[in-house]
């Protein structure tokens, strides 16, 4: 049984070296794994016997379209944040590899939301497992501007990356609290990720300028 330990060696890896160029070259094998893998369930119905229906692929197409948005929205805000990296360490490698094992266990629960099915257990389940894929990517971007790692980063930055960070997680618990009572309707509620993300994002950068921007000293009288 292997044990995800953080490791003991407390020195971070240098982005130039060896170990963190494995680190992002491993996430991104997975990404691509991952997003490669949502295609396998556009099959035809019993095998492609009987006359051609585009009818039943639709709901497999649209489980494609969303859950390759996610996986490849979840890619860039990935690839931008250790673009800028400077390095790594154990408990880094931890959480990220959580992230990944969210990120890589997505086409199965997108082969069951596809399922013509109105009951909520299916898209309940979906839109959890999104949520938590979130919650790991949060994680993550905590762990890696701590200034350890970040030296550069400022506290405006690292609030403006958790609130964009955290404004995905929040629609896709939603879109779970709707699912209870109405599964299909539920998925329409993911597209609120747009302008949440666009309102999440202004906010953060108000909220990057107001506690970046040095403070006016006054001197006493």
């Amino acid at each position: 049984m292997v044990t995800l330990m953080v490791s003991p060696d407390p020195s971070p890896h240098d982005s130039k070296s060896l170990g963190f160029e494995r680190f992002v070259f491993f996430s991104d094998a997975v990404f691509a794994i991952a997003i490669t893998l949502l295609v396998l369930d556009l099959r035809l119905p019993n095998g492609g016997a009987g006359p051609f229906e585009m009818a039943p692929l639709i709901p497999k197409f649209i489980g494609f379209g969303l859950s390759f948005y996610v996986i490849g929205r979840y890619w860039m805000a990935h690839h931008a944040l250790f673009d800028k990296a400077q390095r790594c360490d154990g408990l880094l490698l931890n959480i990220n590899l959580a992230f990944l094992a969210s990120i890589a266990f997505l086409p199965f629960p997108t082969s069951v939301v596809v399922l013509e099915k109105s009951d909520p257990g299916p898209v309940l389940f979906y839109t959890l497992s999104v949520a938590v894929v979130g919650l790991l990517m949060l994680a993550v971007i905590l762990v890696a501007t701590r200034p350890s790692l970040r030296p550069g980063v400022t506290t405006g930055g690292r609030v403006r990356a958790v609130l964009n960070a955290a404004g995905p997680p929040l629609v896709f618990v939603i879109a779970a609290a709707v699912a209870m009572f109405r599964p299909r309707p539920a998925l329409w509620v993911l597209l609120l990720m747009i302008p949440i993300g666009w309102l999440f994002d202004a906010l953060g950068k108000w909220l990057e300028r107001a506690v970046d921007t040095p403070k006016p000293h006054i001197q006493p009288q």
